[in-house]
Formats: structure tokens, sequence, C-alpha cells
């Protein structure tokens, strides 16, 4: 008699999940990162069939291995990017303009129509390509390029309000 997958999911989950995170957090350092990572990997084996799945407790530590570093990637540039970007404004208050650029800056990308505040983001925090763009939203390439510039030339306009609306303030 075959094993009902989602049974067998409950199985893996209960036998492994302790140990997968344990290894995780191990190799990041971050309890948080670990404990997605691990969920992710759950989630992917699942989608994959675990019963399809032959050795499962390695295959969640890769899995679960590579969802931690993409995050830990991801974290890496956006921490560079930040930093750059007050090295960039310079003086002693730099960390804290940093802080208040970042709000300024999510408060202006919720300003943007819905379509442009998804490409911004899928283009500048994902990294996709415009034709990727336009596969994922269904537009033309020249469409992508338009509705990008609409919106960073907003966000330019939001964001130096925003800076000039706190130099007012000091």
């Amino acid at each position: 008699m075959a094993i009902d997958p989602s049974e067998a999911l409950r199985q893996l989950y209960e036998r492994e999940y302790p140990r997968l995170l344990r290894a995780l957090t191990a190799m990041g350092g971050d309890g948080d990162a670990a404990e997605d990572a691990a969920q992710e990997a759950f989630v992917k084996a699942y989608q994959h069939g675990v019963e399809r799945i032959g050795r499962p407790a390695a295959w969640l530590l890769v899995v679960g291995s590579r969802e931690l570093f993409r995050h830990h990637r991801r974290a890496r540039r956006e921490r560079d990017r930040w930093e750059a970007a007050a090295q960039a404004s310079g003086g002693a208050s730099a960390p804290f303009d940093a802080a208040a650029d970042r709000a300024d800056l999510l408060a202006a990308l919720r300003e943007l129509p819905e379509r442009q505040r998804a490409m911004v983001v899928a283009r500048f925090y994902y990294g996709l390509s415009y034709d990727e763009l336009a596969g994922a939203f269904g537009v033309a390439g020249g469409t992508v390029g338009a509705t990008l510039h609409q919106a960073t030339a907003k966000l330019r306009q939001l964001h130096l309000a925003g800076k000039l609306a706190r130099g007012a303030m000091r």
C-alpha cells in the first residue's frame, strides 16, 4: 500500500526539519534566514514530489543551502547599494541620511501606480532584464522602457522632495 504524499511529507518534516534548521543556521549564522530557507526547501520537496526524491535529507540540505545562499547574496547586494549611497552622500550624518533616504524611497515607491511599482521592484531589486519584464508583464519592450523611465522620473521627484523637506527641518 502506497503512503499518502501529504503523510510522507509530514513524516519527513518531523524527522528532518530540526536537523536541517540546525545545519542551515550553522552555515549562515542567521536563524531567521535559515528558517526561511528550510521552509522553502520543504515547499519545493512537496512541489517536486517527496516520493520521487531518492535521498530526501541530502536533497533538502542542498535545496535549503541554495536558498540560504541566495538570500545572503540578495542581502549583501542590498547592503552594498545602501552603503554606496551613504558614502556618496558623505558627512557624519550619513547613517541617518541613508535610513531617511530609504524611508523616503519606500514612501515614494508607494506613490507609483501599481504597474510602475511592480516593474521598478522587478528591475532594480530582482535584476530582471527588459525582455524578462516584457514577458512577465505581457507588454512590449518599448513599454517596459517607457514605464521604467516614467517611474524613475517620478521617484527622483518624490525622493528629492523628501530630502528637501528633511533639510528644511534641520
